[in-house]
This record gives C-alpha cells, sequence and structure tokens, in this order.
C-alpha cells in the first residue's frame, strides 16, 4: 500500500476565466481559500511527492480516455457535518466527471479516499464553511445573485503544497484529455 499525503491531489480546475466569480465567494467565505484553487477533487489524499514520476504514466493513460466535456455550476448545495457546514458549486452534469473519478481509480486504485463517502464520489467545488443557522439563509442569497458559469474541462491536475509555495498549492503537471479526431 502506498503511503498517501494531503499535500498532494489530483483535481479538476475551471479555466481561469470561469473563475473570478467563484474567487468572489471562496475569498469571503472559504478558510481554505488561499491554501487551495478552486477545483473538484478527484483524488485526495494522494501519492507524495518523490513518487509523482511513477504515478504520472497513470495519470497520463486515465486522461486520455475522457474526451474533453463541459460543465455548467448553475446550482448550490451543502454538506452538512456536525459542526458546520460546506457549500459547494454542482458541477453539472456530473456523469463525465464520474466516469473520470471511475477511469482513475482503474488506474489508480489504491488512492480511493474520495469513493469511500456514505454516498460515493461526489463531485463539488466547494465555496465555503457556514454555521447551521445561516446556512440555507446564506445559500439562497448566493443563488439568487449568481450567473451560472459554463466552461471546457479538457485537463485533469496533480497539484502538491510545501514549505516552499508557502503552504499553497500549486500545479505539478497537467495530463490532456484525448484530442478529438
Amino acid at each position: 500500500m502506498p503511503t498517501k499525503t494531503h499535500t498532494t491531489a489530483v483535481v479538476l480546475i475551471p479555466p481561469e476565466l470561469a473563475q473570478p466569480p467563484i474567487q468572489d465567494i471562496r475569498r469571503i467565505h472559504d478558510r481554505n481559500f488561499v491554501r487551495w484553487m478552486p477545483h473538484i477533487t478527484l483524488l485526495y489524499p494522494f501519492a507524495e511527492r518523490h513518487s509523482f514520476a511513477d504515478i504520472t504514466p497513470a495519470l497520463t493513460k486515465a486522461a486520455q480516455q475522457i474526451a474533453p466535456f463541459f460543465i455548467e455550476l448553475a446550482r448550490f448545495d451543502a454538506f452538512i457535518h456536525r459542526r458546520s457546514c460546506t457549500m459547494f458549486l454542482v458541477p453539472e452534469p456530473e456523469d463525465e466527471i464520474v466516469r473520470l473519478h471511475s477511469v482513475l481509480m482503474q488506474h489508480l486504485p489504491d488512492y480511493n479516499d474520495t469513493a469511500q463517502f456514505a454516498g460515493g464520489f461526489h463531485p463539488h467545488l466547494s465555496v465555503g464553511q457556514f454555521q447551521h443557522r445561516s446556512l440555507r439563509t446564506e445559500q439562497q442569497r448566493l443563488q439568487t445573485e449568481w450567473q451560472p458559469i459554463q466552461c471546457e474541462i479538457a485537463t485533469v491536475s496533480l497539484i502538491y503544497r510545501s514549505p516552499e509555495t508557502n503552504d499553497r498549492f500549486v500545479v505539478a503537471e497537467q495530463f490532456p484529455f484525448q484530442t478529438r479526431s
């Protein structure tokens, strides 16, 4: 069993042009705003950085099994935890992201933590943490003000954080999806 770390992950990152309205919300509500870029987590925790060279062939193969696809970020939902709630944007349709996750699991079965939740893998883009009492009000307010974003997803990203990056996640490598013929 490989060693896993919370300092690396495999994620989908929305294109730069789609990020400003997401970041406007995260800047105010997400305690992880500085540490993480806007993202949809696929595999986390993930492999140690010294293992990246061994892992990249599997990520390359997995990415090549997926064609670029479009998602829409139009709807807010939330995970309810014991002490707080995490609000997120729902990437729709979810099926291509779920398929990508499944393909990644075929190539990297040891990194299955995101599939272990009660409801299985659930694609989401976190925008912040909220108290139970304010969640519904804040969700309704954000939903009313939100302009849906459509964007193409064409790569999967391997990210890491370290003291050299001021403990912020940065992209180590991107793996492009198959090109259209």
